[in-house]
C-alpha cells in the first residue's frame, strides 16, 4: 500500500469546483490521478528533448568522421 501524506494547497474557486464536480466523491484521488498525469507528461518532454540532444550529437560525430575520411583521402567527397 502506497503511503499518503496530507498536504495543503490553494487553487482558484473555478478550478476547485470543476475538479470537485468530476472526483466523484474523491478529490484526494482525482487530484493524484491528475498530478501523476502531469508527472508522466513532464518526464517525457524532458526524455525527447534529452533524446534530440543526443540524436544531434551523433549527427556532429558523423560529420566529424566524415571529415577524417576526407582528409585521409586528399580532399572532399562528391
Amino acid at each position: 500500500m502506497t503511503t499518503r501524506k496530507r498536504v495543503t494547497v490553494s487553487l482558484p474557486e473555478d478550478v476547485l469546483e470543476a475538479a470537485t464536480n468530476e472526483a466523484g466523491g474523491n478529490l484526494s484521488a482525482y487530484a493524484a490521478k491528475a498530478l501523476m498525469a502531469q508527472a508522466v507528461r513532464d518526464s517525457a518532454a524532458r526524455l525527447a528533448r534529452w533524446q534530440e540532444s543526443r540524436v544531434q550529437e551523433l549527427v556532429e560525430l558523423d560529420e566529424m568522421q566524415l571529415d577524417v575520411l576526407d582528409e585521409l583521402n586528399g580532399g572532399t567527397v562528391a
